[in-house]
Formats: C-alpha cells, structure tokens, sequence
C-alpha cells in the first residue's frame, strides 16, 4: 500500500490555508465549508455570534475575534460570514456542517462536554439555523482596514471615514470620495435613478465603476451633466459646489444616522448589517486615539441602530493587550480607553486551537480501513516505536493508538518542531514573514510533503529533513540561502549521488535545528542522537549504523567550515551552523601557524591559573629562594632561578622511569618536573582543541577586514573563550593533578606526592623537592637565626657574655670556620654569603652573615670595612648586608688597658658621672659610650639639639650650638682607639664649655618664658612708641637692649619692671586715640541722621554707628587709630549712599478734573534738595600780587560753587 492510498480526502484536491475574503466561487466555497474543521473552541465562538446577532444578549454590538498569525481567523471569519450569508443555500449548508460538527464531538466526548458547559446544544443550533435561513436578512461589509485605510485623509476621523467609504462601496458607491458619493450618487440612488444613470454613462462610452475616480479628479462636469439628463430634479450647481468644497460632515453623529437611514429604509425587524473588519490591533497599535475612535463608534451605533448594526473585529491581540499597548488601565473601569472593554462583550478567542489537530483533519485524515490496519501496525511495533523515535522530552512521539493513526506517516514532535523552526526563521529574516509557525504554514507544507511522498510504501516513515522540501526553500530569503551556501558548496564535493543525497539530508535536518531560536535551543539540542531520529525512515533501522553515517558527515561538515561543534555543561556535544563570514573565519582560523612561544605561553595561562599564580618566589627554611617555571623549553617567572621546575609536555619516550633516568648528569637533574607527556598523548580531542584554541589567539592579533569581520572575530573569540572554560582548561586541569613527577632525578612517589590538588599540590611537591635540594637548609632554620635585617642588626649590637669564646661552635659556626680556613686567601662576607646560599646549604644572608658574625663575637676572626680594620659593631648592624662585598674577614686584635683607662677617667669628669657602662672589652665600651641610644653622649646631645631649636634667635644660643657641634664630631669617629684619645683631649676644653651650657640650661627652665614676653611686648609696640615723650622713650631704649644681652639671666627683675611701666603709659595713649575717634564719628552720625531725616531717608540705608565706631577703634596700631579719627571719607560717602536713596517724586497726570487742588490731590511735589560736599580746588600756580588777583582768585572758588549749586544741591566745601 502507497502512502496516498492512506488518506481519507484525495492528495489532488485543491487545499487553501490562506482564505481569500474575495474568492466566492461555488468550489472554493463548498470545499472551505466542508473541509472546515470545528474544535469546542471555534464552535463555541460561532455560536456566541450568531447567537448575539441574532438577539443581543449584553448591551454592546462589538465582536472581538483575536487569535495570532495565521490561527485561522480569516477562515473563521469566511464561515461566520456564510452561515450569515444572505445565499440561503450556503447558509444552510454551513449550518448543517457546523451542527454535524457538534454532533460529532458530543459523541466523542464522555459525560458533560465543554460545548454544554457553555450552553451549544444542537437543538439551539438547528433554532439559529431556523433563523438564519428563513427569516434573517444579513447584510455584510467585509474589509482589511490596513488595505483601504487613505494615509493622507484625516486621522482625527480615520475610523469613521474608513466605515463609511466601505458602507458606501456595499451599496455600489465609490470608495474614496464621499462627498461624491452622499450628494451625487445617494441623491441618484434616493431617487431611484442610480441605477439607470449607470447604465447611461456605459452608452455614452464609460464605465461608472472602472472611471469614476477619472470623473472626480477632472470630468466632475460631465458627470453632472449626464445625471442632470437622467434626472432633472437634480441642482447639479449646487451638488458641485459641495463635491469641491468636500461639504461633508465626517463625525460619528452623521454616520451613525446614516446607518439609521439605511437599516429604516429595509422595514425589517430581521435586518442585520454587520462589518467584518480584518487587523484591527496591527492598525491602532499604540494609536490612543485611534482606539478612542473606535469605542465612539461603538457605542453611537449601538444607541441609534438598537443591535441592528454589528462590527466584529479580527486581531492578533485581545482587546485587553490593545487597552493596555496604547496606556490605558483594563483594571479600572473608569479608564477612558479601557471602557471599550464593555463595547465588545462578545467575544472569540482563537488562540487554543491546536494546528496540529487542524492539520490533521484537513490532510491526514484516515479512511477507516486504513485506521484498523495501522491501528494493528501500532501494536505490532510498539516496542519499537517507543525506541526508534525518542527526542527530548518535550517532543513526544505517538502516545497512544490514536495518535499513530491520526498522525502516520509523520511523527507527532515533527509538527511541534517545524513550528518551532519555521518560527525562528521569520525573526531571522531567513524566510517570508508569511511562512511562519502557524495553523496556514503547517497545513501548507504538510501537504506538499504528503503530496511528495505520495508513492512511498506503507511501513516507512516520513522524515524531519522531508520539511525542508521545495515550499520550504521555495519561501527563503536572500539571507537565509546565503546561510545555506556555505553547506551548498561543501556537498558539490561529494561526488558519489547516493552519498550526496544522504549529506543533504543531514545538512537539512542540521540547518532546521541549528538555527531554532535561543528559548528553544536548551530544549532541543542539534546533538547527534537527535539528528538520527529525525533521520529515522524505519522502524527496524539500526540506529548505530545511521549515527556512523551521520558522524562521518558532520566531520566533514566541520572540516569545510560548514559546522561546528561545542559542548554542553552536561557534556553533551552540539552542533552550530556557521554563518557565510562565519565560515570564512573558520578557515582563515583553520590555516594559522601556531609557533611552539605561543603554544607554550598559553599553556603557561593555564598552569598558572591552576596553580593558584605561583610567584617567583620561595621560602624555605631561612632564605626566599628565585623560582623559574619552563613549559617546554620556554623560561618564565625567572632567567636566574634558585629553583627550577619543568613541565614537559612532548617527549622521547612515554616512560616517567626513562625520562627521569635520562635527566641524570644534566642541568635538569636538579629539577622538579612535572611529566604531562603520557596523559596529553593519547588525549586527542585536548590537542585538537587546544591547537584550535591558539589558532584563534594568533587570528584574534590580525587586523579586521570590515566590520563585519571584527564582530565574527569577537564571536569566535568568545566561542573559543567558552571551549577553553568548559573542555581546554578542565581537563589539563586533571591533568597537573595526576601526571607523574621527577624530584632531583628520581620519580616521587604516591606517598610523597600525597592527594592535594591544585596550588596545595604544587606546594606540597615543591616543599619535598626543596628538603632534597638544600638538605642543609634546616641547620639554620631555629628561633635564633635572624630573619630579617632589623633582626640581624640587633644580634650583632648584644653585648659580648665574657664566657662565649669558651663556649663550643654550633654546627653552622663549625660549617663556615671549615670553610674561612680552608680558603687560600682572605675572603669577603659577600663570598660567604654566595658560598652558603649554594646547594646544599640554602642559607639566607642574614643566617650566613650572623653566624659569621658569631665567630667575630669570639674574637677569632674580625671584620675590616673599607681597609678600616676597626669597624664599630654599629657599622657592621648597619652596612653589613648593604656594603658585603666591602666587608673583608681576617683574625681579631685588641687596644691597650692603659688607653682604656684614661679614657674612662676623662669621660666621668666630662659628664659628671661617677661610672662609666661597660667592660674592659673595648668593642663593648666603645659601644656603650657611643653607640647606644641612653649613652650620655647621646642623651646629652639630643637634649641639646632640641635646646638649639628653642632658642633659635637668642644671642646666647651660640654656646649651646659649639657643645652640639662638638659632641657630634666625637660622633663621627668610628675608629675605637681615635675615638678614645679624642676625648682624652678633649677633657677640660668640653667642662668649661659644658659648664656655661648648663647655666643656659638653667635659665631656660625658670625664666625663658618671661624672656620670651619681653620680647614679644617690644615686637608688639615698635611703632607705639613713638607716641611716648622723649623721656618716656628712653626707658623704650633700655628695654630694647634684652635684644642683645648675650647674659640676661641676673637682669630680668629689672626688664620686668621697665615692661610693666611702659605698658601703662601705653594704655593712657590708646584710650586717648580712641575717645577722638568716638568723638568725631558722633559728630558725623548726627549731621548723617539730620540730613537722611530731612530729605525722607530711611535710616538702614547707610552705616550703623555702633558697628562703625567699633571697627575704627578695633585696631592696636596708634598710627591706624590717629588716621581713623579723621572723618571726612567717611561723611562723603554716606552721604552720596543717602542721596542714592531719595525717593524721586511721581510724574503728575496730564488733564486733570477743571478746578481740583493740585496739591490736595497730590499733584507733583518738589524734588528734596540734595546735600553734597564739594572740593574746590583751592591750589594756585600764579603768585596773587593784588587786591585784583584775589578777586579774579575768588571769584574762579564762586564759578566753582554757582555750578553747584544751579544743580538744585546744598553745597559743604569739604
């Protein structure tokens, strides 16, 4: 048996998934009423319709019929239409099969159906057929509102004009004119005579229909001169004045009583007219008042048509989602948009209804012989099928027996999955926005594959590559063939047909799956398990031998830079078309050189990272020690390394025992190594992918071609960065964790190695490496090594215990005095130093230095600095580790106990002590007395420095800095023996010296302070005392000379008096500065107050006396307080701040009252004289010789002041 002879309905039928509103054939209409197919749902809604139209059960005439694209709301709405239709036939005949419908699935169903639940019972159905047929005159105006909608009318009325101009086309009239067709052609129509003036302008050569937009734009004339012949009565003046004039009043009013015109001129009660309108939502989108136009509409025609005028509207959208797209609230009713919630009370949801289902019934359809053979088919391959064909596990195969009869030969998840797919590609522009995942699309390419496979032999099944057939391809967009190029081009190069048409069929399947949109990806994968059940054709199949098949293919896909392939975090591997600049990338990445640098630098990232980013340091025992990483011959971290550690990766041979056995008596039998070669060679897919990894590193360098190039660039870096997380990186992870490692030539083992992983494993390895490496570095790793230079120098400056030299060497003293007296000339501490760091020892500096130091402490050995064989145990703490290589070692001598001796009895008479710290030691007396910090030497000192600082400026303070500069160049010696006949020397020169300081001392410390106000009282008054009297100031003379006295101490009773004396003296002069200025500013303040007060001024608009009398007298200066007392300045500007505030009388009123009092009324009032001081300019060049002279003198000074005063001012010579 052929496939075809399966189906119920013939494969050579003619099947519409697009309805065509315009296509009313007898054929199209048969097969459109009964290859219908009726769910609960669409029943459901025809019978709330028809229901409605007949006997408006609610309060509104709207209809709101949403479902998305291609649900079948046109078919829906070409039922309605046809059980309205006014062609009883048809009517009957829709009816009849929506009844039967009915029937049908209320046998189906057990108990109460959903159609019940709802109130459908075929009783009430055969009533509105009753109805509809006999007794009901419809009337219906179908159209797409986005097709006759006129951009450039008058959106303000948009709605109406639109409803209009399509009822005027119901009734033969035009479209697009209506002023044209309300005064032209309804006058003609009224008055019965349209139809014959038609029929006269067809004699005269036109088409009414065909030319009538000919006649508006440009022969208005001879159309009203021809109906003006056919009907007299017309006032054709007057009709053309209005048509050009567009006199049409476009409101919702008028159209509604237009409507109310028509529906009364029926005399129907049974009369209906009802406006099928198609988009609705896609035309108001987020248009407010669009929708507000609308609900006008609404609910005009509701009120004056009373439920005989219907408008159902199709959309994408349910109302709410309208509402809601343009701002308006569906929770509250009072919302202006939302009450058009209430104008549509019917309404039919099409969004449940299931295209598969449709598709089933339209095309796969079952004879019922050919049910019961594949009813047994299902029972006899059960097992097999539950096996053979499972996917993920949202897409199910067959569930039960009626799901493989309904659905055979296809699979039921291939529909879900087309949809899915066809989906994707209308948001990726790869083909039309048409073909979309939608009831249409689905019954489409349905039957064009059941169509294809028409001659296939029952028993096999349909494939999913079947769907990407000629209608598929047929829709693609330029983009989505460029997509498909790239695969296009890899298949010319199989040359084998069979072999090509199975690589196609892969490529097919891969393409439709690979580009599934980013929400349904996670649930259906492109993995090659799901690959070969849609590939599935058999039941019996081997499964294995497809998935050989299909590998072989999706390797040679991604060699040609077709695919490629990723992993998931579970670990499944998937496969991603690459696009056409993708695919150009890919091979440009594909043909990169890799140099072993880069290789072993992106490596290093790896280690690095794992390892916790080892530094190039080490510490172990007392020393940080230089760590140098090689990976594969290249060095990192340290070219000087102290310690090396290798990580191998290619090799010789996979044997670690080999390996290490072959690093014996080379430069890497010191070495740590870590063996990676044995794991890394028998991982494949790791070196391929990593190779990979670094071809896009080095592509990434490359300059971008375009921009187009730099965003695929970023892609495949991205791309590259996910494979390094997920697979690169993990697995050489696991790798450093268990590969084998070589300590110093020998192999570790399992113990050594332990079970740490990652930073604690390299710890752990390089810790037992470093105690085989420097095996005595724990000698001197003890709480008495020190650890640090502060620590060190600390340890040389102890005192020396008088029993050491008998005490025995310690292991290290013993090491490095084997080693001084084994070399064959003197050596410096930087050999030592160098010696010790050295394997095996490891020593630290400051161990190899304070162990040396140790043997200097005894007295064996002594320390030379410079040449200078007397080095001071401060010098060595300090300069030891800086100046090494200066610091030579040689055999210890000593100083004399007589120099000691007199050393001792000078330095007691010096300070004033009665002992002297220290021992006969010289190093430990030299250090006691100058070395350390509570020396007296240094204790004397440093009071003295901070003594020199506070009486910087004093004329003794000379004697304090000589002892500090003294005392400091004893400092400087460092030699012992100098340092000890210096002072010897120096003994009664430094007590008569210190003896002065110390009575300078004193009198800091009891009088400095009333010394310090003398001075400060003097500053003070410098200028001031020029205000004394001669005898006055020479007391001010003798208080100056403190300023000089080199011994003020016995005079500073005396220099207290004289300040107490010339202070008040200066007190009685300032108080009488201060009184003057008092004086003089009252005088001046009450001639300002005077004058503001006469010319009407207010008081805060000049000085405040307080606060100016308080500034003036604030100063301490006696020359500022005399220069305040003079207050002309000052009167001259407060008195232009009073003339600035004058209030400027108002401007009289021109034409006042005849006899009113000017001044009684306020009229214009004399301008306040205004005060002003004046400076004449009084100097003269010319010598006045006579009375002559002097009158010409004086009467220039009256010239001067007449000017003045003709200004309308009082006049004060300043």
């Amino acid at each position: 048996m052929k496939f075809k002879d399966l189906y119920a309905k013939g494969l050579d039928r003619k099947v519409n998934p697009a309805v065509s509103a315009s296509d009313l054939t007898d054929e199209t209409v048969l097969t459109e009423i009964v290859e219908y197919v009726f769910t609960e749902e669409i029943i459901i809604n025809l019978y709330n319709i028809l229901t409605n139209i007949k006997v408006n059960q609610g309060s509104h005439i709207g209809i709101w019929i949403n479902g998305y694209y291609g649900s079948g709301k046109s078919h829906f709405l070409k039922y309605a239409s046809y059980c309205l239709s006014q062609n009883k036939e048809r009517c009957e005949m829709a009816f009849i099969r929506l009844i039967e419908a009915t029937e049908e699935i209320m046998r189906r169903t057990t108990g109460i159906s959903k159609l019940e639940q709802e109130g459908v019972s075929v009783s009430e159905l055969k009533a509105l057929q009753k109805w509809y047929v006999s007794q009901a005159d419809v009337e219906m105006v179908m159209f797409n509102i986005g097709d006759v909608h006129d951009v450039n009318a008058d959106q303000k009325t948009a709605f109406t004009t639109i409803f209009w101009n399509q009822f005027n086309a119901q009734r033969g009239y035009n479209s697009f004119n209506l002023a044209l067709a309300q005064y032209l052609e309804k006058a003609l129509d009224d008055n019965g005579k349209f139809q014959e003036f038609k029929e006269y302008v067809k004699s005269k050569g036109y088409d009414w229909q065909r030319n009538i937009s000919r006649f508006a734009a440009g022969r208005l004339d001879l159309a009203l001169q021809m109906a003006k012949e056919v009907d007299p009565t017309l006032s054709t003046d007057v009709i053309r004045t209005r048509i050009l004039n567009n006199e049409v009043n476009v409101s919702v009013e008028a159209f509604a009583a237009e409507m109310k015109e028509f529906i009364d001129s029926r005399k129907n009660r049974n009369f209906r007219i009802l406006f099928f309108v198609d988009e609705v939502s896609q035309f108001i989108g987020e248009h407010r008042d669009l929708l507000l136009q609308l609900q006008s509409l609404v609910k005009r025609l509701d009120e004056v048509c009373e439920s005989c005028c219907w408008i159902a509207c199709t959309a994408q959208q349910t109302l709410e989602e309208v509402v809601t797209n343009v701002g308006g609230n569906v929770s509250n009713p009072e919302d202006e948009v939302g009450k058009i919630l209430g104008r549509f009370e019917v309404r039919a949801s099409l969004q449940g209804t299931s295209p598969e289902y449709i598709t089933q019934k339209r095309i796969l359809e079952k004879k019922g012989d050919v049910e019961l053979m594949l009813g047994n088919m299902y029972d006899k391959d059960k097992a097999k099928l539950d096996a053979q064909f499972i996917l993920p596990s949202q897409y199910k195969a067959y569930t039960s027996k009626d799901d493989f009869v309904a659905c055979y030969p296809f699979v039921p998840y291939q529909f879900q999955l087309i949809m899915k797919v066809l989906d994707s590609f209308v948001n990726m522009n790869y083909v039309d926005k048409q073909v979309k995942g939608n009831e249409r699309s689905l019954i489409n390419i349905t039957f064009s594959i059941a169509k294809e496979t028409a001659n296939m032999e029952v028993g096999e099944f349909i494939s999913f590559d079947r769907f990407f057939g000629a209608m598929f391809q047929g829709s693609m967009q330029h983009l989505g063939q460029r997509a498909l190029e790239n695969a296009r081009q890899a298949l010319s190069h199989v040359n084998d047909p069979q072999k090509q048409e199975f690589y196609r069929r892969v490529v097919y399947v891969l393409f439709m799956i690979c580009n599934l949109s980013d929400v349904d990806k996670p649930s259906f994968s492109a993995t090659i398990d799901n690959i070969v059940t849609l590939l599935m054709t058999k039941v019996d199949a081997s499964k294995a031998a497809i998935k050989q098949d299909v590998s072989m293919v999706l390797a040679f896909l991604i060699d040609k830079a077709v695919i490629r392939k990723t992993k998931t975090e579970t670990g499944s591997e998937i496969y991603e078309f690459y696009t056409e600049e993708e695919s150009k990338v890919a091979q440009l990445i594909k043909n990169q050189q890799v140099d072993s640098n880069t290789y072993s630098d992106e490596l290093k990232n790896i280690f690095f990272s794992h390892f916790g980013n080892p530094s190039n340091k080490k510490t172990f025992a007392t020393r940080s020690f230089n760590v140098g990483i090689s990976i594969d011959g290249r060095n990192y971290l340290s070219n000087n390394a102290d310690v090396s550690i290798d990580f191998v990766t290619t090799a010789g041979t996979d044997s670690v025992e080999q390996f290490a056995f072959s690093t014996n008596n080379t430069s890497q039998g010191t070495h740590l190594i870590y063996f990676l070669y044995p794991q890394l060679k028998d991982n494949q897919e790791l070196r391929a992918n990593f190779l990979y990894y670094c071809r896009v590193q080095r592509f990434a360098q490359e300059q971008a071609i375009s921009e187009e190039r730099q965003r695929t660039k970023l892609i495949f870096q991205q791309r590259a960065k996910e494979l390094y997380d997920k697979e690169i990186k993990p697995q050489f992870q696991q790798i450093l964790d268990t590969c084998p490692v070589i300590s110093c030539g020998a192999v570790l083992s399992a113990s050594q190695m332990g079970t740490a992983k990652k930073a604690e494993r390299y710890e752990a390895l390089l810790n037992c490496h470093m105690e085989t490496l420097y095996s005595y570095a724990q000698l001197v790793a003890n709480g008495e090594t020190p650890r640090n230079g502060a620590d060190l120098s600390a340890k040389i400056l102890r005192p020396v215990d008088p029993a050491l030299p008998n005490m025995p060497l310690s292991t290290p003293e013993k090491k490095i005095k084997d080693w001084l007296d084994r070399s064959p000339h003197d050596v410096t501490v930087t050999d030592a130093v160098r010696q010790f760091s050295k394997v095996p020892y490891g020593w630290s500096d400051y161990a190899t230095i304070y162990y040396l130091n140790e043997l200097v402490r005894r007295h064996l050995y002594a320390f030379n600095y410079n040449n200078n064989p007397n080095v001071s145990r401060e010098d060595t703490a300090r300069n030891i580790v800086r100046d090494a290589s200066k610091f030579s070692v040689e055999k210890a001598k000593a100083i004399s106990q007589e120099v000691l001796n007199d050393f001792i009895d000078a330095w007691k008479h010096i300070f004033n002590v009665m002992s002297v710290k220290g021992s006969n030691d010289s190093t430990e007396l030299f250090r006691n007395c100058k070395e350390t910090d509570d020396s007296m030497l240094n204790t004397l000192l440093k009071r003295y420095r901070i003594l020199s600082r506070e009486l910087s400026g004093c004329p003794f303070a000379h004697t304090i800095d000589e002892a500090v500069g003294l005392m400091e160049s004893w400092l400087t010696e460092r030699d012992h023996l100098k340092f000890f006949q210096t002072i010897i020397d120096a003994r009664d020169e430094a007590c008569r010296l210190f003896d002065r300081c110390k009575s300078i001392n004193s009198f800091h410390n009891d009088q400095f302070a009333n010394y310090g106000k003398i001075r400060k009282f003097i500053d003070d008054n410098r200028d001031n005392f020029a205000f004394l009297s001669e005898e006055q100031q020479q007391t001010a003379k003798a208080i100056r000379g403190i300023l000089t006295d080199e011994g003020p101490w016995d005079k500073m009773p005396s220099y207290m008096k004289m300040m107490r004396t010339l202070n008040g003296l200066l007190g009685e002069r300032k108080t009488q500065l201060i009184e003057k200025i008092k004086v003089n500013f009252d005088k001046a303040f009450d001639e300002l107050e005077q004058y503001a007060k006469e010319v009407g001024v207010s008081r805060d608009k000049f000085a405040k006396r307080d606060i100016t009398i308080s500034l003036k007298t604030s100063t301490s200066n006696f020359y500022a307080l005399q220069a305040n007392a003079d207050t002309r300045d000052f009167l001259e500007e407060e008195m232009r701040k009073i003339n600035r505030a004058i209030p400027v009388p108002p401007p009289s009123m021109p034409g006042g009252n005849a006899g009113s009092n000017t001044s009684a009324s306020g009229g214009n009032q004399p301008k306040p004289r205004m005060r002003k001081i004046v400076h004449l300019n009084t100097h003269t060049t010319k010598p006045m010789r006579s009375e002559t002279d002097v009158d010409i003198y004086l009467a220039g000074l009256k010239a001067e002041l007449m000017q003045y005063i003709n200004e309308n001012n009082d006049i004060i010579i300043g």
